[in-house]
């Protein structure tokens, strides 16, 4: 009985340390001039946004583009937090994307795995696009985008750096 006993309050104990996770909450504008290896497009860009709206399963990201006389509202990107991947068709960009993530032990940072399907024309294209998010110095938000390419060891890198709008 007295193990017992000490492996509930022991359990108790433990789920009151865990940590917090990071909440990326609110509306965030791309800094074009801080943020590095943004594809080519994004030298026609004038102003990147995203609403994140965050609860304790999942993560919704609404993303409006403004550029070349263009202002574009992107489909919604949901982001669940259990380890089950959501599918999304992307008819903007023409892609399928299954997307997961996990949350580092600490919490402060969410690691989103896309696994894409790029269709152009005939052609496809599949990659593995994970994206790091974490806070940075002065509530910056920061992404670290890495694309592996499926058929050889190509990669592409992307930092993005974001400021919450208020």
């Amino acid at each position: 009985m007295k193990q017992i006993l000490l492996v509930v309050c022991v359990m108790i104990a433990a789920m009151g340390f865990q940590s917090k996770r990071a909440d990326y909450s609110g509306k965030w504008k791309l800094s074009l001039k801080l943020s590095k290896g943004l594809p080519s497009s994004f030298k026609h860009v004038d102003s990147y946004t995203m609403q994140v709206d965050q609860t304790d399963t999942s993560m919704v990201i609404n993303t409006h583009l403004m550029g070349s006389g263009q202002s574009v509202d992107f489909p919604p990107t949901i982001i669940p937090f259990d380890s089950a991947e959501q599918h999304r068709v992307d008819t903007l960009r023409g892609s399928d994307r299954w997307i997961s993530s996990t949350w580092t032990t600490t919490g402060q940072k969410l690691i989103v795995t896309n696994k894409v399907t790029q269709h152009r024309g005939t052609t496809e294209q599949r990659y593995v696009e994970t994206d790091v998010w974490q806070f940075g110095k002065r509530g910056t938000l920061m992404i670290l985008v890495t694309q592996k390419f499926e058929g050889g060891d190509s990669s592409h890198t992307e930092q993005r750096y974001f400021s919450r709008v208020r």
